[in-house]
């Protein structure tokens, strides 16, 4: 399943429509309708890019509003590109959502078990993973560009689950809109951190390759025995399509969307 994964209505949000019914608010923000200026016209959810931080707070009451859960419910970390993965609950609720000064720290993936604990993370390429067990009910949202996905943050997350006594065979994961294989060029460093054994994730040779982080993360879930059937990847690119904010695209200081996931 792809893009019936993500549905957009009126408002600057692509949203996960099939965990509704199961009482889960989950989606992906666009760059639509907010009211920051250029170069982060105009919905830039991110303090850390050098934005007007009274609109960047601005928009997330906008988001909050359409999503309808209140800011104080957030809970946001301070991203680095790594693997670490954090347990999230009520005490944890409006970190780093009023200012980045108070982020949880040095985190690309949070999850929780709590409800009414909204679980974020920004994004401009790299790959938004939303889980969700829902005979546990936890959910998690991770962030993994390539040093992330690399490292494995996706394993990271589902070893979470388990501490929480989830079953893997029981973990749903949505691949939400990232760069594609097509715009994702990229060298011999990053080349050289995969293993050798998923070189059907990317084509090309001399320094000059062509890598699918939806398809790397995708195998990396499969690896730790997510089902096939449980694994929806959408078709998004965030570089070929004008909703989004893409580093890779614009070349310069650009806004940052959000993915976000909560339990009602």
């Amino acid at each position: 399943m792809s893009e019936p994964f993500f549905q957009k209505n009126n408002d600057p949000i692509l949203w996960v429509k099939p965990w509704e019914d199961a009482n889960i608010v989950a989606g992906f923000t666009t760059r639509e309708k907010g009211r920051s200026l250029p170069p982060y016209h105009s919905n830039n959810l991110g303090f850390h890019v050098e934005d007007n931080p009274d609109d960047v707070l601005q928009n997330r009451k906008q988001v909050a509003e359409h999503i309808n859960i209140p800011l104080n419910q957030w809970v946001m970390a301070d991203q680095v590109h790594d693997n670490y993965v954090q347990f999230v609950n009520q005490k944890h609720k409006g970190r780093g959502i009023y200012t980045k000064d108070n982020a949880l720290e040095a985190t690309d993936g949070l999850i929780t078990s709590t409800k009414n604990v909204m679980c974020t993370a920004l994004y401009a390429d790299c790959v938004p993973l939303y889980f969700f067990d829902r005979k546990n009910r936890t959910v998690a949202i991770a962030h993994a560009g390539w040093k992330g996905t690399v490292a494995n943050i996706a394993k990271k997350t589902i070893e979470q689950f388990k501490e929480k006594s989830s079953y893997v065979e029981d973990i749903e994961v949505v691949i939400g809109p990232s760069i594609c294989k097509t715009c994702y060029q990229v060298n011999d460093h990053v080349i050289q951190h995969i293993d050798p054994k998923y070189s059907d994730c990317y084509e090309g040779k001399n320094n000059n390759y062509h890598l699918d982080l939806k398809k790397l993360n995708q195998n990396l879930l499969l690896d730790e025995g997510i089902q096939a059937n449980n694994i929806h990847i959408t078709n998004y690119c965030t570089s070929h399509h004008s909703l989004f904010f893409s580093h890779r695209r614009e070349q310069h200081p650009t806004g940052r969307m959000m993915g976000f996931i909560a339990i009602l």
